[in-house]
């Protein structure tokens, strides 16, 4: 029971009229506009009972005055969460993800509206990326590409939107582990009676590399890859870099890696029963570090740099290194000869003349033919042109990373053909030729005779001049 504050009374008296109450002994007003929380019925005009009052939910601003089914009277805010719940409830569910989940990527969604992130970008990319951050949190199986997929959107566009909604809310995430990946990709593989083995060595093969520096810094997926791959051909299962990669998402170049640097590990001397016994309590050194120290290494042995220094510098090293020996060989009469043909007058004038000749380049003779680089020796040009497999899987790559580009231009064509069977001719607009400004430009005359005989031949004045005489006009 409630009592007086000025003398301890508990004699109250209550003003239903004016919301108040007062002590009966001192007089001094306890409680003044008291809000009645209970329900109260009116009646409406038919004779119904109607319950008096609005409701206002926990996220909303204000009651709703149109009843619960009429969304016009709702804010845009409050659409937008509640779009945002109805599509995260339908992402969810095709992911078999819980309504746990769910729930609680929703209130990352209502940060993120309530930061206004969600301005100026497509809703479905804040969905995924709210969810994405429960399931790392949760410590889950499911992988960014997965929600790429489902959703058909640009995976590289959902992952700038995921870490800039990290930013935005200051959310720091544990670092993936790759184990958490081992067991889904193990049953895509297929192996059968024996997929708890095999995810069991691939399991072990991951700690190791953790062990040897390998994991950090690098995507879960193609240690996955790499892991499950070593795994199979211990157990006697035949799996291709192709299928690995088609099931762990990465491609067949970051693979092979991941397998190079695991070659180059103390674990990767070891055969198949030392490993499943063995446990080396040595470490390896991470590899970029043993990359750049086998750089310096090199840079030392060459004698032009200490080795202290960047690697970004070896390029020069290596082009000083080349120029130093090839000033040794060159004989000392061929040298004296180009020194004398250097200081003559002549080539000097001759050389000033050609570079002073804006239209020198103009009057070289351009070859028709295709040049065919099939009869040059050289190994920097051999490994720039493709085989026919590399061509094969360069084409699948760039078909991957260009479908949205190629769906875009395949609607256009559909809806071009669709207008010109309705009648409709869309002609496309001519784009304004600019004029350069370069003087040495190759289209442009070369002398006031060609240029007054194109401007007429432009515009067309009239048939009647004679163009041939404009040769002659200048001579």
């Amino acid at each position: 029971m409630s009592t007086c504050h000025a003398c301890g009374s508990s004699d109250l008296q209550a003003d239903g009229a004016s919301g108040t109450t007062f002590c009966a002994s001192c007089g001094v007003i306890v409680e003044e506009n008291a809000i009645v929380s209970e329900i109260t019925f009116g009646e409406a005009s038919s004779g119904a009972a109607v319950v008096q009052g609005s409701f206002v939910g926990a996220d909303q601003t204000h009651a709703r005055m149109g009843g619960l089914r009429k969304q016009g009277s709702m804010e845009s805010r409050e659409q937008t969460i509640q779009n945002g719940r109805r599509r995260m409830i339908a992402l969810a569910n095709a992911l078999r993800l819980s309504e746990r989940v769910a729930e609680s990527a929703h209130r990352y969604f209502i940060l993120a509206v309530n930061n206004n992130f969600i301005k100026g970008r497509r809703s479905q990319y804040v969905i995924a990326s709210c969810l994405y951050i429960i399931c790392r949190n949760e410590k889950t199986s499911h992988m960014l590409i997965d929600f790429s997929d489902i959703l058909q959107i640009n995976v590289f566009v959902l992952g700038s939107t995921f870490l800039k909604l990290l930013r935005c809310l200051n959310i720091s995430l544990p670092i993936v582990d790759p184990s958490l990946y081992i067991a889904r990709f193990a049953a895509m593989l297929d192996y059968g009676n024996e997929t708890q083995k095999v995810a069991g060595d691939a399991t072990r093969l991951v700690q190791r590399m953790d062990r040897d520096w390998m994991h950090t810094g690098r995507r879960p997926a193609g240690i996955c890859g790499a892991a499950l791959l070593i795994a199979s051909r211990m157990n006697n299962f035949c799996r291709s870099i192709r299928e690995v990669v088609h099931v762990v998402k990465v491609a067949d170049v970051t693979l092979q890696k991941r397998l190079d640097e695991f070659k180059a590990t103390p674990s990767g001397n070891l055969t198949i029963e030392e490993f499943q016994t063995v446990w080396l309590e040595q470490s390896n050194d991470p590899p970029a570090y043993i990359r750049n120290k086998k750089a310096e290494k090199k840079k030392k042995k060459i004698g032009h740099l200490p080795a202290s220094d960047s690697e970004d510098n070896g390029e020069t090293s290596d082009t000083l290194g080349v120029i130093s020996i090839t000033d040794a060989d060159i004989d000392p009469v061929l040298l004296r000869g180009m020194q004398g043909f250097i200081q003559d007058e002549n080539a000097i004038k001759m050389s000033t003349n050609i570079e002073a000749s804006p239209t020198y380049m103009k009057k070289l003779p351009i070859s028709d033919g295709a040049d065919d680089l099939s009869d040059v020796d050289d190994d920097e040009i051999e490994s720039v042109l493709l085989n026919e497999r590399e061509i094969s899987l360069k084409t699948q790559v760039w078909m991957e990373l260009n479908k949205d580009y190629l769906a875009e231009q395949e609607a256009k064509r559909l809806r071009n053909e669709a207008d010109k069977k309705a009648g409709i001719d869309r002609q496309p607009k001519k784009r304004k030729r600019h004029r350069p400004k370069d003087s040495s430009h190759p289209d442009l005359p070369e002398t006031p005779a060609e240029s007054a005989k194109l401007l007429i031949q432009k515009k067309a004045f009239s048939k009647k001049i004679n163009y041939a005489a404009l040769d002659h006009l200048f001579d």
